[in-house]
């Protein structure tokens, strides 16, 4: 559900061919895309050009939950909650950690006013990849604040500012955050200069709207619909919104959207020659419980044929009244520049032929040729794989807030060991609810991976977290075992700090592969040793981590009987105690790090082994997948500023091969 399914599969292909035929029968064979539900209808901002807030009867939270059940239940992909202003109902957060419990990843659509610090808290304890929104800007805060209100446009910053604030306190990823604009009559001027501006406030993408119709003599149509005296200016900065669109993906809109606008004001805009697909690719709910659709004329409430609180959803969409509105969809003859229902691959019978007849021809081909095929190594490569992002160290070289930690444990007993932490997870007193990686994204990592048959010389299991609190961490480990004897790994690093090692993880150790166990002193003191000295095999090699900083000498970890090797990385033969350096990712820090392995290199006579390469320079060859499935470049980008695609949505050898060619 996290991930974009390929176009070229039998599961799409599947889909599609069942929403053709359901339109073309008028049948509600297949299930829709998206279940979509008004929240609320009330709003806080009595904007201009509004039609749509209004005091309404309001779902209770345990009738909007059974909403959400049913739609896991059903297999639908896609839950939308919308408004009215969703800031409103004070159990929006308690709504949207029920959805996303569900495994369904949420955008919000907001004005961004009502977003306080502890709102924009509770909100950063949803995970960044799961919760994205979108704050309603109308133009420059002149623009803005003549629509919504005078010192709406500052609240609204002041809104998505507390949530950027709150996710970097909380140490999460950077949470996608998008603009919804309407171009309109007041500001064409400056629209361009107001996205640019946008931009330089660390919005993720504007996506551009447009006015829906009103009558000729309403104050909205006078004031933001565009007149004939307009149209030259507004072709011109549509022009400019296709460069730009050209340029970069900052633009939410495809180029055709954006080539309808004018047509569209103009009122010379012929229906859509893709059919529509309202009443077949979303059910929409309203916040009375009303099920409710596009009546041919854009009035949705018009358009009502029944309510949740008559019927389950299943019965909704396959109601004799939805068939009726169906039928009027299919004939409609409305202007309409909105896209919300297209569906381009299931618009033509003789497309999917030609796709299935592909699919057939391809997979022949693959399993002639698929055993003739080598792995294609990336020399040095590494991949690193962030199973949990959750420390339970409070050293002070953590990247990951102790917080979390924290909440992670906040019902259990007693403090969590290897002894207890399976009982504790297996009894439900640990909340996995954020922080950790699914296996099944896993999976897609090395699925991706074996397609594409590239190679990296190394698997790093750890980051930012403890591994070895993963409730998955024994079947990942050998999903990863079986990559690297078929070849897609040449051998697998585990960083851990060894608190959690069981005897069944340590057995881990003694199969037959090349792997690097890599305790962390800082996190732990040492715990797991011992039993990975036990259980470990012939091409097992142990090394213990400090950290070179004030106060650590060689001779404080003697009674580990290791020999000193000090440096930035360690040999990949022998079993060391290595003293590491510490870089911080400036000058004067990473100065400071090398003269600390100068110094305990005098105490103890061993010399320091490095190329002295700045631990912040991004290497050439490594991907670092997070929890979330964010990926980056670099272990020193903790926060994914520097993120370069995202495994949910975009293959991994596909991330890799776009990083090459930068």
């Amino acid at each position: 559900m996290g991930y974009k399914i390929s176009m070229d599969s039998w599961f799409s292909l599947k889909r599609d061919v069942r929403m053709h035929l359901s339109r073309r029968l008028n049948k509600g064979w297949a299930r829709p895309d998206r279940l979509t539900l008004n929240l609320t209808l009330r709003c806080n901002l009595t904007c201009t050009m509004c039609t749509t807030c209004y005091d309404s009867p309001e779902l209770t939270i345990d009738e909007i939950k059974d909403i959400i059940d049913q739609t896991s239940e059903w297999g639908v992909e896609v839950f939308n909650p919308l408004g009215g202003e969703p800031f409103m109902r004070s159990d929006l957060e308690e709504i949207l950690l029920y959805a996303v419990s569900k495994g369904f990843y949420v955008t919000i659509t907001t004005n961004g006013t009502l977003i306080s610090k502890g709102r924009a808290r509770m909100l950063a304890r949803i995970p960044s990849d799961r919760l994205h929104l979108n704050v309603s800007l109308d133009g420059n805060r002149e623009s803005n604040d003549a629509i919504r209100g005078q010192g709406m446009y500052d609240k609204a910053i002041q809104g998505y500012t507390a949530i950027r604030e709150a996710d970097a306190e909380a140490g999460n990823s950077k949470r996608k955050i998008l603009v919804n604009s309407i171009l309109h009559r007041q500001n064409v001027g400056h629209y361009i200069e107001t996205l640019q501006e946008f931009r330089a406030l660390g919005f993720d993408g504007v996506q551009v709207l447009n006015l829906f119709r009103t009558e000729e003599d309403t104050k909205t149509a006078n004031e933001l619909w565009f007149q004939s005296s307009d149209f030259t200016t507004l072709e011109r900065v549509c022009q400019q919104l296709l460069s730009m669109k050209r340029e970069s993906g900052f633009l939410q809109n495809t180029a055709r959207d954006l080539s309808n606008i004018p047509a569209y004001y103009r009122e010379g805009l012929t229906p859509l020659e893709a059919p529509c697909w309202a009443g077949w690719k979303e059910l929409y709910i309203n916040a009375d419980g009303q099920a409710i659709m596009c009546d041919g004329k854009l009035d949705f409430l018009n358009g009502a044929f029944g309510s949740v609180r008559e019927g389950s959803l299943k019965d909704l969409w396959n109601s004799d009244t939805l068939r009726s509105r169906r039928s009027v969809v299919k004939t409609c003859s409305t202007p309409c520049v909105q896209t919300c229902y297209l569906r381009q691959e299931s618009d033509s019978g003789r497309t999917l032929l030609n796709r299935a007849s592909g699919l057939v021809e391809g997979g022949l081909q693959r399993k002639v040729f698929s055993r003739f095929q080598s792995w294609k190594p990336i020399a040095n490569g590494k991949l690193v794989l962030e199973f949990s992002d959750v420390s339970h160290s409070d050293w002070e070289g953590s990247t990951t807030p102790i917080k979390r930690w924290q909440d992670l444990i906040r019902n259990c007993s007693e403090y969590a060991t290897a002894d207890n932490w399976n009982r504790f997870r297996d009894d439900g007193f640990v909340d996995f609810g954020r922080g950790f990686m699914g296996f099944d994204e896993l999976k897609r990592i090395t699925g991706s991976l074996e397609r594409s048959k590239l190679q990296f010389d190394c698997v790093s299991v750890g980051w930012r977290g403890e591994s070895l609190l993963h409730p998955e961490i024994e079947p990942m480990l050998h999903h990863l075992v079986h990559w690297v004897h078929h070849g897609m790994f040449k051998w697998l690093e585990i960083q851990t700090s060894g608190q959690f090692l069981t005897e069944s993880l340590a057995l881990i150790s003694g199969l037959d592969i090349q792997q690097r166990w890599v305790v962390d002193l800082d996190a732990g003191c040492g715990e797991g040793l011992e039993m990975l000295r036990q259980y470990r095999g012939s091409q097992t090699q142990i090394i213990a981590k400090q950290t070179a900083t004030i106060g650590v000498t060689a001779g404080m970890w003697s009674h580990l009987g290791l020999p000193v090797w000090l440096g930035d990385t360690p040999p990949l033969e022998g079993d060391w105690l290595w003293l590491a350096h510490h870089g911080q990712g400036n000058f004067f820090k990473d100065k400071e790090g090398w003269d600390r392995l100068e110094d305990i290199s005098k105490d103890c006579g061993q010399p320091v082994h490095s190329n002295r390469r700045p631990p912040y320079e991004t290497p050439a060859n490594q991907l670092v997948v997070s929890w979330d499935a964010k990926v980056t470049l670099s272990t020193q980008d903790v926060q994914l500023l520097e993120s370069v695609g995202d495994a949910n949505h975009t293959p991994l050898s596909d991330i890799w091969r776009s990083v090459q060619q930068l």
